[in-house]
């Protein structure tokens, strides 16, 4: 006999849990399909645990590094005990995925069900090998991490993210491939509790769309506390002469020879697709295996949707979760309704921190949309200073003829918080005069939004 269900959910992460939530709160019995352990990569192998492990690190490269220039001196040695700090993480994660289960199971309409699921039909399947329908379906399956194909890579040689997490020793030396939100916090996490690491990518000015000043300016920021970056790299090989290992790269005309003992691959994910038999559910997907969506989020098949990263949008929770809400809500309507669009912020969490919200100058550009921009340094605004905390910067871009702010980036302490309000006056459109007249206290590092829309003005 077939099992039936009004809405089938697949993946239990952050998307997957907004999704099921949002169809049961209009009605329906949803299944919510889990293959693997409950929570998704956010709270098991992603944001949280990452952001755990940074802490510690961080403080422990303050502490040693760093106290002279606050006039303090510590008697003594600060040693990191790296178990301590994997076994604490392991707990608050734990916690956080063992809360995020709770959630669902007080749900009377969502039913959580393990085991592998493949699609047989354009509303059918089979759920750990018994067969089920559903009216209408959510793929929010996520994504697995990608291992690139470079001659001479041996695998015995790799560390994933996932490895990092759990590492309760650490390798001397570290290859990291991948200059991306991953690569560069896990990078620096190694690097602030001992291993001398080396990351290497192959984008010249790091990112395409970024501003190259301030993005650079912030790599520049990271290699300054003695982490090497190399950007630009072409025409990687691997060597081994008996137990050393060495990695060749050019880098701008000139060959880089890189010994370390371990690769930390941070080259990106791809979206968890291949095991589910879209070709049976009529559900297109491109090249990299991210499935075609609408602007309801809706696939090539309009009884299923998706949401989160296997669509490949933006790899982003806050992203997820919002895309998951809607569609779940999209499930339910007679008439799907496109997703709304708004202001995305997104940061990495190294030290310091790099944020950004809205188009770069660029992307405006790009659009045919007059700009005007502004810039200023951290070593300009007194809270930084007096806080000794004077590395970064702050871009912000608007429309030269409406005069709305169209986006910001920054980095520098704090940038992940203080992105924030950039994206409140993204939300309400607000122009850089309307911005000009809220008050900010004085000494705070939010005044750098002030000090430099001031500039813009021209109010000073």
């Amino acid at each position: 006999m077939q099992n039936h269900t009004d809405i089938l959910v697949l993946g239990a992460g952050s998307a997957g849990r907004y999704a099921a939530r949002a169809a049961s709160s209009m009605g329906k019995n949803v299944t919510l399909v889990e293959s693997g352990p409950f929570g998704g990569l956010c709270i098991l192998k992603g944001c949280m645990p990452s952001k755990a492990l940074l802490r510690p690190a961080h403080v422990f490269h303050l502490l040693s590094h760093r106290l002279a220039e606050l006039g303090l001196v510590l008697n003594g040695e600060v040693k990191a005990d790296i178990s301590a700090i994997v076994r604490i993480k392991n707990s608050m994660i734990g916690e956080m995925a063992d809360d995020a289960l709770q959630s669902i199971q007080k749900n009377d309409r969502i039913r959580i069900a393990n085991g592998p699921f493949t699609f047989s039909g354009p509303q059918s399947g089979h759920l750990d090998g018994q067969p089920v329908s559903f009216e209408k379906a959510v793929i929010a399956t996520g994504s697995r991490i990608r291992i690139p194909a470079i001659p001479g890579l041996d695998r015995d040689w790799i560390l994933t993210s996932d490895d990092i997490l759990e590492l309760e020793s650490l390798p001397k030396s570290v290859l990291v491939l991948g200059a991306g939100p991953v690569g560069l916090e896990l990078g620096q996490y190694l690097f602030h509790l001992g291993s001398s690491v080396t990351v290497v990518d192959t984008k010249l000015h790091w990112h395409p769309h970024v501003d190259r000043e301030l993005g650079l300016s912030y790599i520049n920021s990271l290699s300054s506390q003695g982490m090497q970056i190399l950007l630009g790299a072409r025409d990687e090989r691997f060597e081994t002469d008996g137990p050393v290992r060495r990695f060749i790269v050019g880098i701008e005309g000139k060959t880089h020879t890189i010994p370390f003992e371990k690769i930390f691959v941070a080259t990106g994910r791809r979206p968890e697709t291949e095991s589910l038999n879209l070709h049976a559910a009529r559900v297109d997907v491109d090249r990299h295996g991210h499935v075609h969506v609408d602007a309801c989020l809706r696939t090539t098949n309009p009884h299923i949707f998706a949401a989160g990263d296997v669509t490949g949008i933006l790899p982003v929770l806050n992203l997820a979760t919002y895309h998951g809400e809607h569609a779940g809500r999209n499930t339910v309507l007679t008439v799907p309704v496109p997703v709304p669009e708004r202001p995305v912020p997104i940061a990495i969490f190294t030290d310091p921190e790099y944020a950004r919200v809205g188009l770069t100058e660029s992307q405006a550009r790009d659009r045919n949309i007059p700009v005007m921009a502004g810039r200023i340094a951290f070593g300009d605004v007194g809270k930084a200073i007096v806080n000794r905390q004077t590395e970064g910067g702050l871009k912000i871009v608007a429309n030269a003829r409406t005069r709305e702010i169209l986006g910001a980036e920054m980095y520098g302490e704090g940038a992940s918080e203080l992105i924030h309000i950039m994206t409140v006056a993204l939300h309400f459109r607000a122009t850089i005069d309307q911005y000009h007249e809220i008050l900010h206290i004085h000494p705070t590092l939010s005044e750098t939004f002030k000090y430099l829309i001031d500039e813009m003005t021209d109010s000073l």
